[in-house]
């Protein structure tokens, strides 16, 4: 909102993006974990986000925190739910005006840990990513796309849910929170009927179309399988989000139908 600031701010944060991404491959060195366990968790940490009404920002930075973390230290399956509940734990006391207490917290995983035992795990995990807490989630960056597109509420909340998709598929590792933001932006805007992704809307994302295309891609794929996580889709087909995952579902139908008509 700042003008004089703006490209400076978002030059910085563009070059935080290599800084704070974890490693795409980091299953490959995990004995006891797969990507289906991590999709999981991921789910169960965006219904307990949900549950705590916490900022957009907060899940962002939690799963980034998780996956940093996962990309230098082996990890035994029985205690991928306490580095998924620090994450959020620690996200929250970074992001959030007024954050819950650790005693929420506790009660999330059935008192399968103690206050102890999460807190210990904050200073293992802080420590492990050297305390670097900066990383630049992709509402930045659709917030800064979304002045070329006059704040549109519809098309904007549209592209947050198609952004949340990013976290609980694996695929979108390697690609990072500016080419996210503006994936889901530019999907969303077709989805809606929108105008073309025109000059402005390069401008302030940074990204042609096409440039988009292979992020675009990976959306269209996820969406065209049945659903598999169930919070996120949940979450985002209340009034609260305008019922997007909703709208995008019957947009895929019909996207699909078009495609094999074409083929038939």
């Amino acid at each position: 909102m700042v003008s004089e600031y703006a490209v400076d701010i978002f030059q910085y944060l563009k070059e935080l993006e290599a800084e704070t991404a974890p490693r795409p491959d980091y299953m490959d060195q995990q004995n006891d974990l797969s990507w289906k366990m991590r999709e999981i968790l991921v789910d169960w940490l965006i219904e307990v986000h949900n549950k705590f009404r916490l900022l957009p920002e907060t899940l962002f930075l939690a799963i980034n925190i998780i996956d940093r973390f996962l990309s230098v230290r082996v990890v035994a399956l029985v205690k991928l739910q306490l580095v998924g509940i620090t994450g959020l734990f620690v996200a929250a006391k970074y992001e959030e005006v007024i954050a819950p207490s650790i005693k929420n917290f506790i009660y999330m995983v059935n008192n399968g840990y103690t206050g102890d035992e999460i807190l210990k795990a904050e200073r293992y995990i802080l420590q492990t990513i050297d305390f670097k807490m900066n990383y630049p989630n992709p509402m930045n960056f659709l917030r800064r796309a979304s002045k070329a597109d006059n704040f549109d509420i519809q098309s904007r909340t549209v592209a947050k849910y198609l952004m949340e998709i990013s976290l609980v598929d694996h695929n979108f590792l390697p690609y990072p929170p500016s080419m996210i933001a503006a994936a889901a932006l530019c999907l969303s805007r077709k989805m809606l009927h929108r105008s073309e992704w025109n000059a402005n809307l390069i401008h302030y994302s940074t990204f042609t179309e096409k440039e988009l295309e292979p992020c675009i891609r990976l959306m269209l794929n996820y969406l065209s399988k049945p659903t598999k996580h169930e919070q996120l889709f949940k979450k985002y087909s209340t009034k609260k989000f305008m019922k997007a995952s909703v709208f995008v579902q019957d947009w895929v139908e019909k996207y699909l139908q078009r495609r094999a008509s074409i083929l038939f």
